[in-house]
């Protein structure tokens, strides 16, 4: 057997491990809207102010809601906080005229909000789009992340099979924009329904809540063609890929990868691929799917629980010591 399957395997079988001895203990939430560039950005928080920060980044089609049972799972812990992007969740979506919807300004836009929270040190939990936003914060300012969290998004090809072609549709889509892409993707968006018995089960492990919000979100006027330009500019993203993984071996930041292994589309081997650059990373495969921390947060909660406190992460408080400070390599 390879060390990084090893790794792997033994990562596995401590997450297992944990589940059954972990009792849930959940905090409420507040909620609330912040005033960025002008925008109303919607945020979920939970836990001490005075604890080290979390700051959970979300996915695609989803928004902060993918997080709400995990945060207050993880409030006893962290001090934790999700922003909705704008164009999702209870975020404002400003006219695509307007507001250009790139990466790199909602890079910007998420990065205003910490800053307007007084939030300069804190870890990330990123998943899917929510891991191009994060790595553009780290590289903007890499003495801000103390740690970092991983769970189903990709800076590989290794875990992104759609993309492992230039010649495919999202390769060519992103270097010269199809108006069939766009036209399927606002399809969708336009047919998302009203969740009833007929089109929801309690198999799914989905509340009809968050597919509720996922549908009024997403069904706004102007968004299903902002986050279509959003999902043009994914190709830069892509991009900077060698960049961002350059960035996490000179990094000597302390790694969770957790990732559900039924994820079709964003693979087992993205996981892996991160051993690469931070072998030290803990890397956590587990029986769950894309969004693994809503479906199942009574898996993802003990390993990130247990990742903090093997490496002592929340012991400073925000805003006061930084805390350990790796070494740079």
């Amino acid at each position: 057997m390879s060390p990084r399957r090893k790794i792997v395997m033994l990562a596995l079988l401590c997450a297992l491990s944990l589940v059954p001895t972990y009792e849930a203990v959940g905090a409420p939430l507040r909620y609330g809207w912040e005033r960025v560039d002008n925008l109303n950005i919607f945020f979920r928080e939970a836990g001490s102010e005075h604890a080290t920060t979390l700051v959970l980044l979300h996915g695609y089609p989803a928004s902060s809601i993918q997080y709400d049972k995990l945060m207050s799972q993880l409030a006893s812990t962290l001090h934790v906080i999700a922003p909705d992007y704008p164009a999702f969740g209870f975020s404002d979506a400003p006219d695509r005229t307007e507001y250009r919807y790139t990466f790199d300004h909602i890079s910007e836009t998420v990065r205003h909000f910490l800053m307007a929270h007084g939030i300069h040190r804190y870890g990330l939990y990123m998943q899917d789009y929510g891991v191009p936003v994060g790595f553009r914060l780290m590289a903007g300012a890499p003495e801000e992340v103390a740690f970092i969290i991983v769970q189903n998004g990709v800076i590989h090809l290794d875990g992104f099979p759609a993309a492992q072609n230039p010649d495919g549709e999202l390769r060519s889509h992103w270097r010269n924009r199809n108006a069939a892409v766009d036209a399927r993707r606002a399809a969708y968006a336009a047919g998302l329904a009203y969740p009833t018995p007929g089109n929801w089960s309690e198999d799914d492990r989905v509340s009809p809540e968050v597919m509720l919000v996922m549908r009024d979100s997403v069904q706004r006027p102007g968004v299903a063609a902002a986050r279509n330009d959003l999902w043009h500019d994914y190709g830069d993203n892509v991009a900077h890929y060698p960049q961002w993984q350059a960035l996490l071996k000179r990094l000597a930041r302390p790694v969770l990868v957790i990732w559900g292994s039924r994820d079709e589309y964003f693979t087992v081997p993205g996981a892996i691929a991160y051993l690469r650059d931070a072998p030290a990373a803990e890397v956590h495969i587990i029986d769950s799917t894309h969004f693994a921390s809503m479906e199942d947060p009574d898996l993802v909660a003990p390993i990130v629980r247990a990742f903090v406190v093997r490496h002592a992460l929340a012991a400073p408080p925000n805003g006061g010591s930084p805390g350990p400070q790796p070494t740079q390599r």
